[in-house]
């Protein structure tokens, strides 16, 4: 055969997964309408991960991933992907356990493209994750020793008026951001990773140290904290960079370019109601007090936010229907009457936070008012204060008609104070509420997996 025949499909055995001829026409009838032609890809070995990059015209691509035996090899499936007449039959590996990635047509009716990757055996029982890349149609695939995450020592970067600590490997590890004071300092605890201590000093300002070491496990995990001190307070944010976390320090590090979004799909079979809080009449917390208050108002805040919320759902695929698209008042009855009738997963409001005396507060918090809420109150909680620096004023339950009267998981969040000068200037600045639409997606995201499956996708 040549180099673009099929892959053989000899005999299959399990490690992990049992995968029969059932199972394999169990596949095919589940394939997505989705279609299109991996044209790149590219092998980056390292010393804990090989990271595959796959770059697909029709979007990023679903990866269905298994062991099989005799010889050992990890096998990846890509429903409705074709392989480009110009990619390589073959690549060499030069990574612990891994010698050689094959790319075949596994079918063309329907488009099934295979990467297998052959095992030496010494280290057979590889895991892999995959992950949005930085480009539209980027999909990363990352391949690891089993255990934790071995994390290497971070970079420091600048970039405009910021500086960014990045570290390889752990943007798709789970994290939990905070701050302590004297000195000031940002800290991130990383789940299921490893990292030996590690301290440098920096001179580059605002930072004067780094430090990385072991915290007490959690969940029977292991935890590795990375800390940045430094010499006085300023703004920051956290973030995933493709497979990398950054840390962004500086005067306004909400306002750094980010990447193109590009869903993997997470949420396809969910139905969510985005619900874009007061408009029309209604032009919601005042920004400056007095008989004619003055903008920016609140109600077109919310709308952008809620409509670049509703837009990275949709890349997520989910189906999305918003409370208002336009400059529209909608009684309040009327929203959760929405998710109601849609029987939906989640219903997220988006607000701005005001007080009596300004300047007074600032902050970002969420709310919601049935218990089975809490949790992903708190999850978009921790996502939107890690993304956008600000003051957290946590988690609280409230009483708010929206989310009252909503019967399914449902929560209102209140994304900073527009009656505070530095929250206002956050507000008004394009990236920053694209950080907060992207921070309240990845929160739904890690809600909606923990709950039991009750339809089916398509449904």
């Amino acid at each position: 055969m040549s180099g673009r025949a099929l892959l053989s499909r000899a005999p299959l055995s399990r490690r992990r997964i049992v995968v029969t001829i059932s199972a394999v026409l169990a596949l095919a009838a589940s394939l997505p309408a989705w279609s299109g032609t991996v044209s790149r890809v590219t092998v980056t070995p390292g010393a804990q991960h090989l990271t595959v990059s796959l770059l697909a015209d029709g979007g990023p691509l679903e990866v269905k991933g298994f062991t099989l035996t005799n010889p050992p090899r990890l096998v990846f499936d890509l429903p409705g992907a074709r392989l480009g007449p110009d990619l390589p039959d073959s690549v060499p590996l030069s990574f612990r356990g891994a010698k050689l990635l094959r790319l075949g047509q596994f079918s063309t009716q329907p488009d099934v493209a295979r990467i297998v990757v052959d095992l030496t055996g010494e280290n057979d029982e590889l895991r892999w994750e995959t992950t949005r890349g930085t480009q539209p149609g980027e999909t990363i695939l990352v391949l690891g020793k089993a255990g934790p995450v071995a994390l290497g020592r971070p970079l420091v970067k600048q970039e405009a008026d910021s500086v960014l600590v990045r570290l390889a490997g752990a943007g798709g590890l789970k994290r939990s951001v905070g701050v302590l004071d004297e000195p000031y300092r940002i800290y991130t605890d990383l789940a299921n990773a490893a990292a030996e201590w590690y301290k440098t000093d920096c001179d580059q300002a605002p930072l004067s140290a780094i430090r990385m070491g072991q915290q007490e496990p959690k969940d029977g995990e292991p935890v590795a904290r990375l800390v940045v001190e430094l010499r006085r307070k300023q703004a920051y944010c956290v973030f995933a960079d493709g497979a990398d976390l950054v840390i962004a320090v500086g005067p306004q590090p909400w306002a750094l370019p980010l990447p193109a979004y590009v869903g993997s799909g997470s949420l396809k079979g969910k139905t969510i109601v985005v619900d874009p809080g007061h408009g029309g009449k209604d032009i919601g917390a005042p920004a400056s007090f007095g008989s004619r208050p003055g903008e920016p108002y609140e109600k077109n805040i919310n709308l952008d936010i809620a409509q670049r919320l509703a837009a990275l759902l949709k890349a997520e695929g989910a189906s999305v229907t918003m409370t208002r698209e336009d400059d529209t008042y909608v009684a309040l009855q009327e929203r959760a009457a929405t998710a109601n009738r849609l029987e939906a997963d989640a219903l997220v409001s988006i607000h701005c936070n005001s007080c009596e005396t300004p300047n007074s507060l600032s902050g970002t918090s969420v709310y919601y008012d049935h218990p089975h809420s809490a949790r992903f109150a708190a999850l978009v909680q921790g996502e939107l204060i890690a993304a956008l620096g600000t003051v957290d004023k946590g988690v609280r339950n409230a009483n708010f008609a929206v989310i009252r009267r909503t019967k399914g998981p449902g929560i209102l969040v209140e994304t900073a104070f527009i009656n505070n000068d530095d929250d206002r200037e956050r507000l008004q600045h394009p990236n920053f509420r694209e950080r907060t639409a992207r921070a309240i997606v990845q929160g739904l995201v890690e809600y909606l997996k923990e709950q039991p499956q009750t339809k089916e996708a398509g449904e």
